[in-house]
């Protein structure tokens, strides 16, 4: 039995047994997370058993609409669940303010697919190789016995559609297009899908865009892009920190550099840095050296100090990437 199919029947077997689940996602969630994160509970639910979905940060706009969005709580129940399940979370600590409610868990499931050393809980059903935590949830819920209905559908369709970018993304597998043709069939639309997440912008978030896009600059010959948002940007526009989910890709879409990166300052003293790569370089790579991680093709970190300072510092790192180096740019 291979090592993904024994961690697929322990899971399982821990589900079985359990009564009652805390399910949680990482920091400033993105659509796999709670995608996966939904449909996930949502199953899991109608199955009988008691369920809290949990995030430290608020659901984005752009995906309120997903079944089960307005119930998400942000700090743990009053009743204490037997056992947690992580998704799409690269280490416990990315869960916040939630970690110690999950770590004092007596079981705990981590459903991922990132490539990652932040190794947790007692069952690892991780999968490098999949496209989106959602086609692993997908998979959990085949062995379980648990189909899909038009609800879960959504929320998993989601996560696969905003995982891969849309289908164009390099880790659109084969196995990703059969789930999502079988989730549709389940009842997603993907017309629907795509125009809540991607086509409903406020005139907020599409000022502050502009602002990101005015600001585009290219370094390191041309190999990278960059922009940058500050917290001043935010006041002057009235856009929220989540209306900067998507600005990434935009700068991703000019042509011949190697590397995207979006740095924003909502606050006073952390950073938030977007990585993107065309599939050259592995910029999870870069993220992990500032505390972070991701994917090979997208990753992210937040690092304290000036916009000026953390995005030369990042530019630096990049730049030894690009070159074989390995200076450490985090201290």
């Amino acid at each position: 039995m291979s090592t993904k199919t024994t961690a697929l029947s322990q899971a399982s077997e821990l589900l079985r047994r359990a009564r009652s689940c805390y399910i949680g996602s990482h920091i400033r969630p993105d659509g796999d997370a709670l995608g996966s994160l939904l449909g996930l509970s949502l199953a899991i639910e109608r199955s009988g058993r008691r369920v809290a979905a949990l995030l430290a940060d608020p659901v984005p706009a752009n995906y309120r609409f997903l079944p089960g969005a307005d119930r998400v709580l942000h700090e743990p129940p009053a009743w204490q669940a037997d056992l947690g399940i992580v998704v799409d979370c690269d280490g416990l600590s990315r869960l916040g303010s939630l970690e110690p409610a999950f770590d004092a868990l007596p079981y705990l499931i981590d459903i991922d697919h990132h490539q990652t050393d932040h190794v947790f809980g007692q069952v690892h059903l991780t999968d490098p190789g999949a496209a989106a935590t959602g086609e692993i949830v997908h998979r959990l819920l085949l062995q379980l016995g648990l189909p899909s209905d038009p609800e879960v559908a959504t929320c998993l369709y989601a996560a696969i559609l905003t995982d891969t970018g849309r289908f164009c993304f390099g880790n659109t597998t084969a196995a990703a297009l059969r789930i999502a043709a079988e989730l549709v069939d389940a009842g997603a639309n993907p017309d629907l899908i795509a125009h809540r997440i991607y086509e409903e912008r406020s005139v907020a978030a599409m000022h502050l865009l502009g602002l990101a896009l005015s600001r585009l600059s290219a370094e390191l010959d041309s190999q990278l892009v960059s922009a940058t948002l500050t917290r001043v940007d935010f006041a002057a526009t009235g856009a929220e920190s989540s209306d900067t989910e998507g600005i990434i890709d935009h700068l991703r879409a000019v042509g011949g550099p190697r590397v995207a990166l979006l740095l924003v300052q909502p606050e006073k003293d952390d950073v938030r840095v977007s990585l993107r790569s065309d599939g050259s370089v592995d910029v999870s790579e870069i993220a992990l050296r500032f505390g972070g991680g991701g994917h090979r093709m997208a990753a992210g970190c937040t690092v304290t100090g000036s916009t000026e300072d953390v995005r030369r510092r990042i530019i630096d790192a990049v730049g030894d990437t690009l070159a074989g180096g390995r200076t450490d740019h985090a201290s």
